[in-house]
């Protein structure tokens, strides 16, 4: 098997937004080679309309797996349910890692373009505390075909990770089943340390059974009601008065969904000390409550909190290009890829929707497509957004073997291979035999989108997406991840 393959193209899409011809030289666990111009001699000569760019970072998904600890752990383990049996924490384990798991996560990401994801821990042995969190990053890496890295969960009483970025799912829909001062406690046991969070919290002022029994909104848009956008500037409010008494270095505000709350991030880096982040959601700028009522999909509930409308969704896009075009080092897109079972998105015995969120990961780069086909966003906007300043984000959280997040010699060979113009069908039954995922359903089966991954390189390691994924310069099992150091 060759193990350097080089690919020719006439559109190599550099940091600073050239595009230049160029031949491009990939081994597994080796640095990129680019030489500029049409040298020839290429193995793969791409043509006219082929793209290559820096492959896609994503800081937000959820994989599900939960790593199986063995019963020594779990009996020795101080974070522990007392109420859980092991038997139980087992059952609860099978049920998560049977509906999905990191390796059809990878292979949606490769699909994608996706080199490196950021994983969540809503798990049922949750990256909880140094250990359980190294034991699942370990776990996840040797899983994965893509790098990872898992984001600590923060619980009332569990010591700060130093150095890491916890996410406080106390935020998060549901609440976590902690209250208001349980969750200023989290905050003030982290002080100087970092957490990201959610920014969907319920209104103080009636619960959302209370909402629908006095609004009687039409069902499929219960939830984007309830959480509107006034609920997430309020919920946004909250992490920023609790980080700043708890002076954190930083506040990473998650999946932002409108205009003004991205205003008010912005906003508050002008104020503030600390660092702070924002990670603008990839189905918002795509998907507005407008569209919703009349698609045929419109049961997948998209995503919570507020679906944002026309007009909040114009204003996330004008405001999320603009830093983009001034080269904000903070502000990047998460896809919070969620993949649940078919059978969750079902209706609720009472009506409403089932779970939210989307399969999005294998076709994110489409919607970077939608986004400069339709959205005057340029190549070197998404490779910012996308590429350049996610992956640089995670890398304060891990090593890497070379350097990361740019299109240089020496840099690491992260690549993806697309072409922009081509028109793209979701087709179901097709993805799920790709990403051997059978529970696979999408939210973007009858939208119009354009674009097709050919190959995505990731470590040197090229593999062929068009269909069932492949690699071509390496064999199944050794996908040139061992060089990546443990946490």
């Amino acid at each position: 098997m060759k193990k350097t393959i080089s690919f020719q193209t006439k559109h190599l899409l550099l940091d600073g937004g050239e595009i230049i011809p160029a031949l491009v030289r990939c081994a597994p666990g080796e640095p990129m080679d680019i030489v500029p111009g049409q040298p020839g001699g290429a193995d793969i000569q791409l043509p006219d309309p082929i793209h290559i760019a820096l492959a896609r970072a994503d800081t937000h998904v959820h994989f599900r797996e939960s790593y199986i600890p063995s019963r020594e752990e779990f009996e020795n383990d101080p974070y522990r349910n007392a109420a859980q049996t092991y038997e139980q924490l087992l059952e609860a384990i099978r049920a998560a890692n049977t509906y999905y798991d990191v390796r059809r996560g990878s292979l949606a990401a490769l699909k994608g373009g996706v080199w490196l994801a950021g994983a969540m821990g809503n798990t049922p042995w949750a990256p909880l505390g140094r250990e359980r969190w190294e034991k699942t990053q370990r776990h996840y890496q040797q899983q994965a075909l893509i790098y990872m890295h898992v984001w600590p969960r923060m619980e009332p009483g569990v010591p700060p990770i130093e150095g890491q970025e916890e996410k406080d799912f106390g935020s998060t829909f549901g609440g976590s089943g902690i209250n208001g001062e349980q969750r200023r406690r989290m905050y003030l046991e982290r002080k100087g340390g970092m957490v990201s969070y959610h920014n969907d919290q319920p209104r103080e002022e009636m619960t959302i059974d209370e909402f629908q029994h006095q609004y009687h909104p039409p069902a499929i848009l219960l939830h984007h009601l309830y959480y509107d956008g006034e609920t997430v500037l309020a919920a946004q409010r909250t992490a920023l008065a609790l980080a700043r008494e708890a002076e954190l270095s930083r506040l990473h505000t998650r999946h932002i969904p409108t205009g003004a709350a991205l205003e008010m991030i912005l906003g508050a880096r002008r104020e503030e000390t600390m660092d702070l982040p924002a990670e603008v959601g990839l189905d918002y700028l795509y998907f507005n409550r407008d569209m919703l009522l009349n698609r045929n999909t419109s049961s997948f509930n998209f995503r919570r909190p507020a679906l944002p409308s026309q007009a909040d969704q114009a204003g996330l896009i004008e405001l999320t290009r603009e830093c983009a075009r001034r080269r904000d080092p903070r502000t990047f897109i998460g896809s919070d890829q969620a993949p649940h079972p078919r059978k969750a998105k079902a209706p609720l015995p009472n009506g409403l929707p089932g779970s939210p969120g989307t399969r999005v990961l294998a076709i994110s780069h489409q919607i970077h497509t939608h986004l400069i086909k339709h959205c005057s966003y340029t190549f070197a906007d998404i490779d910012w957004l996308t590429a350049i300043t996610p992956a640089k984000y995670i890398a304060q959280y891990r090593p890497f073997p070379f350097p990361i997040g740019t299109m240089a010699n020496g840099a690491m060979a992260n690549l993806v291979i697309f072409d922009p113009d081509v028109r793209h069908v979701v087709d179901e039954e097709k993805y799920r035999k790709e990403l051997r995922d059978p529970e696979y359903q999408s939210a973007y089966r009858d939208e119009t989108l354009f674009g097709e991954v050919l190959y995505t390189v990731v470590n040197g390691v090229i593999y062929d997406v068009r269909g069932e994924i492949v690699p071509l310069n390496a064999e199944w099992g050794e996908m040139a991840l061992s060089s990546i150091q443990s946490p």
